[in-house]
C-alpha cells in the first residue's frame, strides 16, 4: 500500500512539474508574440498577431487589454464575425464591465445589430450580479490615493521640506481613510473580486491595499489567493502584493518586483532579495508575468522616463548590504550606535522592561530587513508583555510574529510551551504548511554545500574564504551552525584564533550569524585562552570570571552589535 501511495505521489509530482513548465513554456511563447506587435501596424495586421496569441490559449488571451485590443482591430479591420464572438465572449467573462458598449461612442452601432438584444440581455444578467456602485466606490478612492502620491513625486517640482512633510501627512491620512473604507466595504459586500466589482473596480482595491498596513495585506492576500484559484482576480496582481507583503514583513520576495530606492533624491535602486532566484521566470510565468530580466528592463526604462532616476542609474542587489547594518539601525547613518535606532537599542530597552520603546524599534527594523529568530522571540515577548501596541508602526499581530518566526527557520522547541494556547494551537496547526513554504524557496545546493561545510573547520574556512555570501534568508543551515561553530573554536589556538573569527565577523556584518553567538563563541574562546572573557557574556553568568579591560568593554560590546553591559 505504501508503495503505490509513493507511486501516487511521485505521478503527481511529475505531472504538475510537466505542467508548470508547459505553462512557462506557453507563457514565453505568448511574450515573443508580443515582441512582433508594432504601433504602427495596419488594424489587419494587428489582427494577425492578436489570432496567434488566441490560439496560443486556445480561444482565451488572459491579458484583458490585449483582448480588448483585439476586438478594436477586428471592428477596424471590418471582420464582423471575429468582432461579434469577442463581443460575447468579453461580456461573458467575469472581469468585464459590460456597460462599456452603453458608454463607448465606437460601439453604438451595436444597437441596430439582430444580434444585440441576445448580447444585451447576457449584459444585463451580468449587471444584475454585480455591483457598480462598490466598483465606482473603489475607482475614485484610487484616484485620491494615486493624486497624492503625484503630487507628491512629481519629478518636475522640487518640494520644499515643509511642502514635503505636508504632503506626506497628507498621503498617510489619505491612506487611513481609504483603508477604513476599504475594510468597511469588504465587511459588508464582501471581497472585491472581477465577478463582483468588474476588473477595474478589482484593480482598484488592489491598489489601495498595497498602501494598506501589512496586519490588513496578511488578510487580504489570503483572499485574493481564493479569487485567482477561482479565476476571480489578476495573478499578476496577487504576485506583486505577496512580494510586499513579504518584503514588508522582513522576508525575501517571490516575484522579484520590489526595489528600493536609496541615496541622495532617490537615484539609488536596489532590487530586494528575491528567494529561490534560479526559478524565479517559472513562478512569474505561472502569475502570467513576463522575465525577471524584461521586468527589470522596463522598470528602469520606466522611472528615467518619468524623471525619477538618471539615465546612467544602475541597478544594484541588495547583496550583503540588505542585512549588514541590520543590529545598528539605518544604513546610511554614520552616528555612533547609541544615537541610531537598531536592533541592538530594542534589546537593551527589553532587557530593561521598556517594552513600549522596545516595541517600535523592533517593528521598524524587522520591516527592512530578514530578522534572525532568537530577536523575533524578544519581540514577541515584548507583545505579550505590554499592550502599548498603539504606534502607526505597531501593526503586526502576535501570531503573525509566531509565523514569521517560522518562515524564518524556527522549528519548535520547549519555548514555545511558554507561550499561551491561543497562540500555539493555531501555529501547531499550521506549522506544516509554513515549515513547507520556507524550505520550498531555500537555494538547496548551497544550503547542501555549507551544512557539510560545518563538518570540517578547514572546509568551513575554505568555504567564507571563497568569498560568496551564503545568505542566511536562502539556506537552513546557518539556523543550526551554532553548535558545530563552538566545537570549531575548541580546536583554536593563542596564534590562529583571531583570523578565525576575523571570517565570522564578515558572516556577522552580512546578517549570517548573530552578534551574541559571534559574542559567546569569542567569549568561551578568549577564557580558554587567556583566562578572561572580552565581550562580557561570561562574567554576565558567572561573578568569578573576570572581564578583560572592563574600562573598554561597552565600546567594545557596540563594536560588536551588542547592548551595553548592565
Amino acid at each position: 500500500m505504501k508503495a503505490i501511495k509513493r507511486i501516487f505521489l511521485l505521478v503527481v509530482c511529475i505531472a504538475a512539474s510537466i505542467a508548470a513548465n508547459a505553462q512557462s513554456e506557453q507563457w514565453k511563447a505568448y511574450l515573443d508574440i508580443c515582441k512582433q506587435y508594432r504601433a504602427d501596424m495596419t488594424p489587419c495586421e494587428k489582427m494577425e498577431v492578436y489570432v496567434r496569441m488566441d490560439s496560443l490559449f486556445g480561444g482565451y488571451i488572459p491579458v484583458r487589454q490585449q483582448e480588448m485590443n483585439y476586438m478594436e482591430a477586428a471592428l477596424q479591420c471590418g471582420d464582423t464575425a471575429t468582432f461579434k464572438r469577442l463581443a460575447f465572449r468579453v461580456v461573458r467573462w467575469k472581469g468585464w464591465n459590460p456597460l462599456v458598449f452603453y458608454y463607448t461612442d465606437q460601439y453604438k452601432f451595436l444597437k441596430d445589430c439582430d444580434w444585440w438584444p441576445e448580447l444585451d440581455s447576457i449584459q444585463r444578467a451580468i449587471h444584475g450580479r454585480k455591483d457598480y456602485s462598490y466598483a465606482e466606490t473603489l475607482y475614485q478612492m484610487e484616484q485620491e490615493d494615486q493624486a497624492v502620491r503625484r503630487a507628491l513625486n512629481d519629478p518636475d517640482h522640487t518640494h520644499t521640506k515643509a511642502v514635503e512633510d505636508s504632503l506626506s501627512r497628507r498621503m498617510h491620512e489619505v491612506d487611513s481613510v481609504n483603508l477604513a473604507r476599504l475594510i468597511w466595504l469588504m465587511d459588508t459586500l464582501g471581497f472585491p473580486s472581477w465577478d463582483r466589482v468588474c476588473s477595474y473596480g478589482a484593480r482598484s482595491a488592489w491598489l489601495v491595499a498595497q498602501h494598506a498596513h501589512p496586519w490588513f495585506q496578511y488578510g487580504y492576500v489570503k483572499q485574493m489567493r481564493k479569487a485567482v484559484a477561482d479565476t476571480n482576480a489578476d495573478p499578476s496582481n496577487l504576485a506583486y502584493l505577496e512580494d510586499r507583503l513579504r518584503t514588508g514583513r522582513g522576508l525575501p520576495q517571490l516575484y522579484g518586483t520590489q526595489f528600493s530606492s536609496t541615496g541622495e533624491n532617490n537615484r539609488t535602486v536596489w532590487q530586494c532579495p528575491v528567494a529561490d532566484i534560479k526559478n524565479v521566470n517559472l513562478r512569474r510565468g505561472q502569475m502570467l508575468m513576463p522575465p525577471l530580466e524584461d521586468y527589470i528592463e522596463g522598470y528602469l526604462k520606466a522611472e528615467t522616463e518619468q524623471g525619477r532616476l538618471d539615465n546612467d542609474t544602475p541597478l544594484t542587489e541588495m547583496g550583503d548590504n540588505y542585512v549588514r547594518y541590520y543590529y545598528l539601525g539605518d544604513q546610511f547613518s554614520l552616528l555612533p550606535i547609541d544615537e541610531q535606532e537598531g536592533v541592538t537599542d530594542a534589546v537593551a530597552y527589553s532587557d530593561t522592561g521598556d517594552y513600549c520603546a522596545a516595541i517600535p524599534i523592533f517593528c521598524s527594523r524587522f520591516s527592512n530587513h530578514y530578522p534572525f529568530v532568537r530577536d523575533l522571540k524578544r519581540y514577541l515577548e515584548c507583545l505579550l508583555r505590554s499592550d502599548c501596541v498603539g504606534s502607526q508602526y505597531c501593526y503586526i499581530s502576535h501570531y503573525e510574529v509566531l509565523e514569521r518566526m517560522v518562515l524564518c527557520g524556527y522549528e519548535p522547541d520547549a519555548w514555545l510551551d511558554s507561550l499561551p494556547d491561543t497562540l500555539t494551537v493555531p501555529l501547531r496547526a499550521d506549522y506544516a504548511n509554513l515549515r513547507e513554504e520556507y524550505l520550498r524557496y531555500l537555494n538547496h545546493e548551497d544550503d547542501a554545500e555549507l551544512a557539510a561545510a560545518l563538518v570540517s573547520r578547514a572546509d568551513f574556512e575554505a568555504l567564507l574564504r571563497s568569498g560568496k555570501n551564503y545568505h542566511r534568508y536562502e539556506l537552513d543551515a546557518w539556523n543550526h551552525a551554532y553548535p558545530m561553530l563552538e566545537k570549531m573554536t575548541d580546536e583554536l589556538t593563542k596564534g590562529d584564533y583571531e583570523e578565525f573569527f576575523a571570517l565570522l565577523w564578515r558572516e556577522v556584518e552580512r546578517g549570517n550569524i548573530h552578534a551574541e553567538d559571534y559574542a559567546q563563541l569569542y567569549d568561551h574562546t578568549y577564557y580558554r585562552l587567556h583566562g578572561k572573557d572580552w565581550y562580557g557574556s561570561l562574567a554576565a553568568s558567572d561573578k568569578h570570571i573576570r572581564t578583560a579591560k572592563p574600562k573598554t568593554l561597552n565600546e567594545r560590546r557596540r563594536a560588536a552589535c551588542l547592548p551595553s553591559a548592565k
